[in-house]
């Protein structure tokens, strides 16, 4: 019985399904063709209506944002509810219908109109909305300039920007106005290569750094001469790297100690500036100078160290890159009259002890040695010298970091114990040699 059910169903499956499609147009037609009753919802913005009942110059009233919409409920036929948008509905708030104008806040009625529906078919979702009355304040606003993450082309950065207008009164409820902490003319500089204006987006920012909604801005907010077009000019300046850094310091070091080298970390810098700035600086080696001022060797018996903000001595017309630090270290070594530093090459440097089936490497070309010894030695001694070796027995393939000892002349005396890094590495042997000769075969 079963299977002549199951067999029933699966003949002549085409025309079932046929049927079924059939079926389903018909209901859609018979459902059309009754067109029933429905409720349809819609968010609609409200329309204040007689706004010089209470801004009078003196006062103004304000809504807040979550009331300036209302949903509204239409109940009608389905034919009737489809040529129905929420742009042919109005809700008004007619200022002139406040009862009571000494309530904090005031409460305005909604009167609601839907061409072609009854006013019984139609509700919302609130009857009423505050307002809060307020004196009028007025104030005036530098516009700043803000590019945010986007960047000109590479051999340029942003140098000066400025506004069209540079300058913004705001009118508006006092609440809103004491709020304002700054008024921003956003851009986009992507890729820009030549000087030129951009059209800018307005942003108004609270004090607690919120963007104020659009819809404050236009429903609370007048701007004195209507809302303005802001524009920005943006001057580039052009990217100058590898710039040099010359210090002068001031005072001597202490008695029987002398300035033996000046340096800087970082040794150059990246600046931008107008062409002019840059021509002076280019006519000037590429060479910015630290004034006396800020580093001072006075009575110095040891190395000076200090910090140095580059923003402070850069010429006029430049300023650092992005990319570069604010701040420079200046290092000047102080030596005894009896005491001088020497450069030894780490190729000059012996391995003692090396396994034969060992290779060794390092991080830096030299390293620095003070000596000390008489006056009259010390200014005759050359770096040829100077013997410097390295002990590595028992050291197998890894990193080290070393003692540095050296072999030196007759009244020479080590100032400060030197170390270095080193690797030690298996050297290639002939198999893997001959396998990579192999390989590439």
């Amino acid at each position: 019985m079963a299977r002549r059910i199951l067999n029933s169903l699966r003949s002549n499956i085409g025309y079932k399904l046929l049927a079924l499609l059939i079926a389903v147009i018909i209901w859609y037609a018979v459902v059309d063709t009754n067109d029933p009753v429905e409720t349809a919802s819609y968010s609609v913005h409200i329309t204040v209506t007689n706004e010089s009942y209470i801004s009078n110059g003196k006062q103004i009233y304000m809504i807040e944002d979550q009331y300036k919409t209302v949903n509204v409920y239409v109940k009608g036929n389905r034919s009737v509810l489809k040529n129905i948008t929420a742009d042919k509905i109005t809700v008004t708030a007619d200022l002139t219908q406040i009862v009571d104008l000494n309530r904090d806040p005031v409460m305005v009625p909604l009167t609601v109109t839907v061409p072609g529906i009854s006013s019984t078919d139609v509700t919302l979702s609130r009857t009423t909305i505050p307002i809060t009355i307020e004196d009028v304040a007025s104030k005036e606003f530098a516009v700043s300039v803000d590019v945010g993450s986007s960047v000109p082309g590479s051999s340029y950065e942003v140098g000066t920007t400025t506004p069209n207008p540079e300058k913004i009164v705001i009118n508006g409820p006092e609440s809103i106005i004491n709020e304002i902490d700054t008024v921003v003319a956003k851009i986009d500089v992507t890729g820009m290569t030549q000087d030129g204006n951009r059209k800018a987006e307005l942003e108004i920012m609270d004090k607690t750094g919120t963007a104020l909604s659009q819809e404050t801005i236009q429903d609370d907010l007048v701007f004195d001469g209507g809302v303005p077009d802001v524009s920005v000019y943006v001057d580039l300046w052009k990217k100058q790297s590898g710039v040099g850094l010359k210090v002068e310091y001031s005072g001597e070091p202490a008695e029987g100690y002398n300035v033996s080298g000046v340096s800087t970390t970082p040794e150059t810098i990246t600046v931008v500036g107008t062409d002019e700035a840059l021509q002076n600086l280019a006519d000037n080696g590429n060479v910015i100078t630290i004034p006396e001022g800020y580093v001072s060797v006075s009575d110095a018996s040891s190395d000076v160290t200090a910090e140095v903000e580059l923003g402070d001595v850069l010429p006029d017309g430049l300023r650092l890159s992005s990319s570069t630090a604010g701040t420079v270290t200046v290092t000047i070594t102080i030596l005894s009259d009896e005491t001088k530093e020497f450069k030894i090459d780490v190729d000059n440097i012996a391995t003692n002890n090396l396994a034969s089936n060992l290779t060794i490497s390092y991080d830096q070309t030299n390293i620095s040695v003070r000596l000390n010894g008489a006056g009259s030695v010390i200014d005759n001694l050359k770096t040829s010298d100077i013997k410097a070796y390295i002990d590595l027995k028992g050291k197998g393939t890894g990193d080290y970091t070393v003692d540095v000892s050296f072999s030196l002349p007759t009244g020479v005396t080590l100032d400060d114990a030197v170390q270095i890094p080193v690797h030690l590495k298996e050297k290639a042997t002939a198999a893997s040699s001959s396998s990579v000769s192999d390989t590439s075969d």
